[in-house]
């Protein structure tokens, strides 16, 4: 059980990682990095995050949750160590 935990905690954090940097943020006028590169940092206020950018949110907070439940009693198997 704790083995599905680890794995299904590191898809899903991963896979949220990846959802989130690819297609986690717009910008008005186009893709975020040339209108960043074009306006400089005073463009930020206006990049926003999708609605994948949310579920990629969710995916790595559930991710995370899943393998810190997994390892919460890993002591108890090593003895302390």
């Amino acid at each position: 059980m704790r083995t599905a935990f680890w794995i299904g905690g590191g898809v899903s954090t991963g896979t949220g990682i990846l959802l989130g940097a690819l297609h986690g943020f717009t910008f008005p006028g186009g893709e975020v990095a040339t209108q960043i590169s074009r306006l400089g940092a005073d463009a930020l206020p206006e990049v926003s995050i999708t609605s994948l950018g949310y579920l990629a949110l969710v995916m790595i907070v559930g991710g995370a949750g899943m393998m810190v439940k997994a390892n919460a009693t890993a002591y108890k198997q090593t003895g302390g160590y």
